[in-house]
């Protein structure tokens, strides 16, 4: 008996020092912005595995090093990430990031900040994801309905952006329905009358629930307006946005901007 517990506690001993050591993964995984700063796409593509999968943070999704390479040579312009809070579990490596990029910039949101994380097999990268966190989801949702429903004239979409119970605070034209359907009826006539509007985010803040944006709209005055007649001219005016946002929705909304002066001086010309 002594014999047989002699040889388990021996073979115990054998396997605890046959046990290699969990592999330090973090310097690898900084090594990521490392290369991402250097702009060296080359580097960052060496980091990763063959059949890497990479999930960007508008969520699209990049499978394979050459998609990934080009993904990452896109937004190098300008590009700069700070990041904090390694963690490592396992072949997971967890970090908080803050990113510039001139392509971040030319969307009005600049930086970005979210929550990283990579999966490794071995010592390369096998899975990549990039999430935002929640100030920054709330401005990709303003940029989003100024694609969308702003230049897009996609009005139908509202119901993605705007709660049925929304509130507007900015006064509306006499008539204008309350809540989500109000909002709809301003951007159909709004269309109506500049068939060409088109929407620039110059300045996109977000401060816990409150969105800010600054932008500069411009169009062809091609119809009727609140009751006025078309000017048949080009013109462009400021607007100043505030935003709730609840849910991934508009709650409120409090506005001002210079369009009614515009179009006075549109009219005299």
């Amino acid at each position: 008996m002594k014999r047989i517990l002699c040889c388990a506690i021996v073979s115990c001993l054998v396997a605890a020092g046959c046990s290699a050591p969990p592999r330090d993964l973090v310097p690898i995984a900084k090594q990521l912005d490392v290369m991402a700063n250097a702009h060296d796409a080359d580097g960052f593509s060496s980091l990763l595995a063959d059949g890497v999968q990479l999930k960007s943070p508008d969520g699209s999704m990049h499978n394979g090093k050459d998609s990934v390479r080009a993904w990452i040579a896109s937004v190098m312009t300008g590009f700069h990430v700070d990041s904090k809070g390694y963690q490592q579990s396992g072949d997971t490596v967890r970090w908080m990031s803050t990113v510039r990029s001139d392509a971040f910039a030319s969307m009005g949101v600049n930086p970005i900040k979210g929550n990283a994380f990579v999966v490794f097999d071995g010592n390369k990268v096998r899975y990549f994801e990039s999430a935002l966190d929640q100030e920054t989801r709330e401005k990709m949702l303003f940029l989003q309905f100024y694609a969308e429903v702003i230049n897009g004239g996609m009005v139908d979409a509202m119901d993605k952006f705007v709660s049925a119970d929304f509130v507007e605070h900015e006064p509306l034209p006499p008539g204008t329905p309350p809540g989500r359907e109000g909002v709809k009826a301003f951007f159909s006539m709004i269309h109506v009358a500049f068939p060409d509007l088109h929407g620039t985010p110059v300045l996109v803040m977000a401060d816990g629930d409150l969105v800010l944006v600054w932008g500069k709209w411009e169009g062809t005055n091609k119809g009727q307006f609140m009751g006025q007649p078309p000017t048949n001219k080009k013109m462009s005016w400021t607007v100043a946005d505030v935003v709730r946002i609840a849910d991934g929705k508009a709650v409120e909304h409090w506005g001002a901007d210079n369009m009614a002066m515009q179009m006075m001086q549109a009219k005299k010309k």
